[in-house]
């Protein structure tokens, strides 16, 4: 008996003292990937001119935006081909594999040449690096989530879950920051010549930190037990969709608040200020950086509260709050002035709310031996229509309708889906993972 209780406390030790390094090395990546994100949505309207020319701005931005989705067709394919591999080979060596591409992917769009230059083959060359950073992003959150969750104390796996998303957040700032600072300390001309390519060309230092620390950690202990019991999914790809497809249909529907959280109202409403209600870019950077800073400021402590009471009564009040605030925040960002910062900071509390909740609910429901490859998969199911497609399809309803709330319905029927599947949710805080 003594026995038994001194190896559970040495368990429970062990994972106090290496959480915080694996909690670090899994959230480097989450960083790069989102900030290379933000950079290409904040500097959406640039690289229309550059890529994409046209005698309307609003084309040029639209299809600017069609390039950042591209990056979502094929981060699904990345969950299935990525995911399932991190259950195969371990979650460590997934991880360094996606930071990799991710950083090496926005280097390569610094170097590019424009349209101007190189003609047809700039924008071709643009979609083919960005869907190289979409197919690397396919295994970077779920690999990431599921390497924290299985690393963390057990009463404390929300609280370290949360900072694989608020790592997101610090991305996005930073995202948001380097052009900003970038444009105001240098003429339009610069920044259309030679100033763009700096945020990109930040991601390969960034990338290499980021790689250096996820080849010093190591492979989880549920993944260790699960392979020293001869466990190990021999086909994973089969087997996701075999026994878990249940449970990444949960994940897909519980995660639409947070993609239209992210890419509506981090990325698609700042570069709407700017190039439809013509916003100063220093009006729209400080509406973006206070939903982020917000956001940031609450995922910990509602994923702390997440820990002591649960994960699914957080989510559900946050969805409903989306479904009911939306379209009258969208309203005060429209009047501008005090009232859409007010609006962004509401955005991002509720954001940060839900994102803290969710963090680690969507890594629990699965079993180790296809945790990866389930939460990959599922998290990205609903990306291509509710995560980075959404800009896209934003900005061409706003121009066939003429309506400019159309982004906010869009928010609205989401949050409204998405409380099926979250009440359907079993709510695992505080109990053992499943190792099969």
């Amino acid at each position: 008996m003594h026995t038994a209780i001194g190896a559970v406390e040495s368990r429970a030790s062990r994972s106090e003292r290496e959480a915080p390094r694996a909690l670090v090395a899994s959230s480097i990546g989450n960083l790069m990937e989102w900030y290379d994100f933000a950079v290409y949505g904040y500097m959406a309207a640039v690289l229309g001119t550059l890529f994409f020319p046209s005698g309307n701005p609003g084309t040029s931005l639209l299809f600017s935006f069609a390039t950042f989705g591209a990056a979502f067709v094929v981060r699904p394919l990345g969950a299935v081909i990525l995911g399932p591999l991190g259950d195969k080979i371990g979650r460590r060596n997934v991880l360094s594999i996606a930071v990799l591409g991710i950083s090496a992917a926005t280097f390569c769009i610094g170097l590019l040449p424009t349209y101007a230059s190189l003609g047809v083959a700039a924008p071709i060359l643009l979609v083919l690096l960005r869907l190289v950073q979409g197919f690397c992003a396919g295994g970077e959150v779920g690999g990431a989530i599921t390497y924290i969750v299985e690393s963390a104390p057990m009463s404390k796996r929300g609280f370290y879950a949360s900072w694989i998303h608020a790592s997101a957040m610090i991305g996005f700032f930073l995202g948001l920051s380097t052009p900003m600072l970038l444009t105001a300390l240098t003429s339009t001309d610069a920044l259309h010549a030679w100033v763009w390519r700096v945020p990109f060309l930040i991601a390969g230092p960034i990338g290499l930190i980021g790689l250096y620390i996820r080849l010093q950690i190591e492979e989880t202990e549920e993944f260790r037990k699960l392979d020293q019991a001869g466990q190990v999914a021999e086909s994973p790809v089969k087997e996701v969709f075999t026994r878990s497809w249940r449970s990444m249909l949960l994940v897909a529907g519980v995660g639409i608040p947070l993609h239209l959280g992210y890419f509506m109202i981090l990325i698609y409403v700042p570069s709407y200020l700017r190039s439809v209600l013509h916003y100063d870019a220093s009006t729209v950077y400080f509406a973006a950086a206070t939903a982020i800073l917000v956001g940031f400021l609450v995922i910990p402590p509602a994923a702390i509260l997440s820990d002591k009471i649960g994960r699914k009564p957080g989510m559900l009040i946050t969805a409903l709050g989306f479904v009911v605030a939306t379209v009258p925040l969208f309203h005060m960002i429209q009047g501008g002035g005090t009232g859409a910062f007010i609006a962004m900071g509401i955005f991002g509390f509720m954001h940060g709310c839900f994102t803290g909740f969710c963090g680690a609910a969507v890594a629990e429901i699965f079993a180790t031996r296809n945790r990866s490859g389930g939460l990959s998969i599922g998290h990205n199911l609903a990306s291509i229509v509710f995560g980075g497609g959404t800009p896209f399809l934003a900005t061409y309803l706003v121009g066939l309708t003429g309506n400019a709330l159309v982004p906010a319905y869009l928010i609205v029927g989401g949050c409204l889906v998405s409380l099926i599947p979250i009440a359907a949710m079993k709510d695992l805080a505080g109990k053992p993972l499943r190792l099969v």
